[in-house]
């Protein structure tokens, strides 16, 4: 390899927290630090005790914490300071990359501008879908994430996009404000590219995928598979935050309406409670496990031992429990068009509609007759080993690279 890197990430994630985001950033830290890089994260404080970590700087939280219950970080001055101390301390940092688009993604560009540093801005989260979906007053959510996103990062309006209503252009700024302030823009899916590109994001865009560490692969891999038990129901398994836009409740409502279903459902988050009510008043818990918070080795592991995924999200950019499940060779039943771009051809099937009774008519036809699984498993092997990291690694060093070698950086945004 050429030479090392010392790269700051800036996450609003603890890396101990639990989630997609956070597990794909474990993945990346330690990828680059086994290909010889420096990676110093800076981030939000993990709820509870967690033990400190030497290459990881925890920023100042506010009172109030994020809509998923986590420690929020603003980009106060306080802040400023500590990263201005950390980078002179730890220094020299060759290249910023942001992986979220809120307070720490913020003090991360605004960084790496005082500094000379180029900023690598990693964008994956779908808000503009998530708020008018899900917010219980969408307007009102776009407008504070708008307004308070841009007291910190200037943006021109950006052009109108056909279909996008007043949430939607709302929830985009941020966003397009956050990708404009980079030097190169990272996305995991084509698709969420060409989103971005067609309202107003002219930096150069990379698609880079999201990995899963290779070491824990190959020890969840070197565990036998248990063998496939024809004549038991058919054994869905859930993954996520239980969280609205996830739809577990629908997910629930999926397997009350398919007799010859199991489903265990991995995960927490505000649903829980109405979840567990859910299964307890539909008389489903013979058949509904609800398991809570588990880590990314738990969840292979588990894959390993179900016969399909059931994704009820409608709204995910990639999503790592669909790495997750083509890396463990398990079949993919979901609702969402665009996730077709990471799910191998034949390597599950796609609802017409993401109703509860669209998707319960592919589970209740799994389980009359499991041939469809056993296809769907053989088109999943020869991509196996796709999501690994290592696969990955070699295309961020090289945006990494051409952000450090670029003539011309953009100045928009405060300092």
């Amino acid at each position: 390899m050429g030479d090392s890197l010392h790269v700051a990430i800036f996450t609003d994630f603890h890396p101990a927290t639990l989630g997609g985001v956070q597990t794909a950033m474990r993945s990346l830290c330690d990828g680059l630090r086994g290909l010889g890089h420096r990676v110093t994260v800076f981030c939000a404080p993990a709820p509870g005790s967690v033990p400190p970590e030497a290459e990881t700087v925890v920023l100042q939280p506010v009172p109030f914490s994020m809509s998923n219950g986590l420690p929020l970080v603003l980009p106060t001055r306080a802040n400023r300071r500590a990263i201005d101390a950390a980078f002179a301390e730890r220094g020299p940092i060759d290249v910023v990359h942001a992986l979220t688009t809120y307070g720490c993604g913020i003090l991360g560009a605004r960084a790496a501008r005082r500094h000379g540093v180029p900023i690598v801005q990693t964008m994956q989260s779908r808000d503009d879908t998530v708020i008018e979906k899900y917010s219980p007053s969408p307007y009102l959510a776009a407008l504070t994430m708008r307004w308070l996103h841009g007291s910190f990062v200037r943006s021109r309006k950006p052009p109108a996009y056909p279909g996008d209503g007043r949430v939607a252009r709302l929830a985009w700024r941020p966003l397009i404000a956050q990708a404009q302030a980079a030097d190169r823009v990272t996305v995991p899916t084509h698709h969420f590219a060409r989103r971005l590109a067609a309202r107003g994001v002219d930096r150069p865009i990379h698609v880079v995928s999201n990995g899963i560490d290779d070491a824990l692969l190959d020890r969840i891999r070197s565990v036998g598979a248990p063998p496939p038990t024809p004549d038991a129901p058919l054994r869905a398994l859930w993954c996520g935050r239980l969280s609205m836009e996830k739809r577990p409740l629908e997910a629930i409502e999926v397997a009350r309406q398919v007799d010859e279903c199991t489903l265990d459902i991995y995960g927490s988050g505000p649903l829980t409670d109405r979840a567990r009510t859910a299964i307890a008043e539909a008389g489903l818990g013979h058949r509904v496990h609800l398991h809570g918070e588990v880590d990314q080795a738990d969840c292979l592991a588990a894959m390993r031992t179900h016969d399909l995924l059931l994704l009820t999200s409608d709204c995910d950019t990639q999503g790592m429990v669909l790495l997750e499940a083509v890396a463990m060779g398990l079949p993919i039943i979901y609702c969402d068009p665009e996730l077709s771009e990471t799910i191998p051809a034949a390597g599950g099937v796609r609802a017409p509609d993401p109703s509860v009774s669209a998707i319960a008519t592919i589970l209740q036809s799994l389980a009359q007759d499991r041939t469809g699984l056993h296809a769907m498993r053989q088109a999943l092997t020869p991509h196996a080993d796709e999501p690994r990291q290592s696969r990955h690694l070699a295309d961020i060093v090289a945006v990494y690279t051409e952000a450090r070698t670029a003539p011309h950086r953009p100045t928009t945004g405060r300092t």
